[in-house]
């Protein structure tokens, strides 16, 4: 066992970051197998298939951290030095694909947004009342952001739907009674479209995103710090 006061805190601290990292790592593999089950709903949403490759590296993900976490835990508990070197190198790849990642969804989210302009724009032109599966997608954004159309409601011009029915769908206004029907002089339509109400509800978040994932890192980093501490305690007294 390491001796004196300081190692023997970063050892105990380790181990407990590391049931932190385990615990994490449970929760990105359940969101990325509740991702993957209902990527078939949002499929309509997007010209290319978008979510399953994000779902697949969330549960990638989820699934090596926790192989992290348990060479972090057994390299503590036994003071292996193998298993804690090989902690700190995964660690530092974690940060390194955190980093990656923050300057990957800066470069690509404008081909994000594109992507669903384009994918629900042919949704609601060409199968929105005619196939279930899309009809729920998009009445289910329009409901949830209080939206209509991709970009706004006048993408239902010449849509299949306005062919049939002449009217916009109920989902694009707040109320829906008999003597006012949903209509493109409704007052109760609503005006935002649903790309613009989806990404700025996206965008909203990023300040708390960004210091949920800035806190993370830094305890990763405290962790890579901690595992030196015990490297080098456990070699001064082989």
């Amino acid at each position: 066992m390491v001796a004196g006061c300081g190692p023997k805190i970063a050892k105990l601290l380790l181990l407990i970051i590391n049931f932190a990292v385990w615990a994490s790592s449970l929760a990105l593999v359940g969101l990325g197998i509740w991702m993957l089950v209902e990527a078939s709903r949002f499929e309509e949403l997007f010209s290319e298939d978008k979510i399953t490759p994000v779902a697949g590296i969330i549960l990638g993900l989820g699934c090596f951290c926790f192989i992290v976490g348990f060479c972090g835990c057994c390299g503590a508990m036994k003071e292996n030095i193998c298993f804690l070197k090989t902690y700190f190198c995964l660690l530092l790849l974690i940060v390194l694909g955190e980093l990656t990642a923050g300057i990957l969804a800066l470069v690509y989210k404008g081909e994000l947004e594109g992507s669903m302009t384009e994918g629900m724009t042919k949704t609601i032109s060409e199968s929105y009342g005619e196939y279930n599966s899309a009809t729920e997608t998009i009445d289910y954004m329009q409901e949830k952001f209080e939206c209509c159309g991709a970009y706004n409601y006048t993408d239902y011009t010449d849509s299949v739907w306005q062919v049939e029915e002449g009217k916009l769908p109920p989902s694009c206004c707040t109320a829906t009674t008999p003597p006012d029907p949903c209509s493109y002089t409704s007052p109760t339509r609503h005006e935002p479209g649903c790309v613009a109400a989806s990404i700025g509800k996206i965008e909203s978040n990023i300040a708390i995103l960004a210091g949920v994932c800035l806190g993370v890192l830094v305890f990763e980093i405290i962790a890579m710090m901690f595992s030196c501490c015990v490297i080098d305690a456990v070699q001064e007294k082989a």
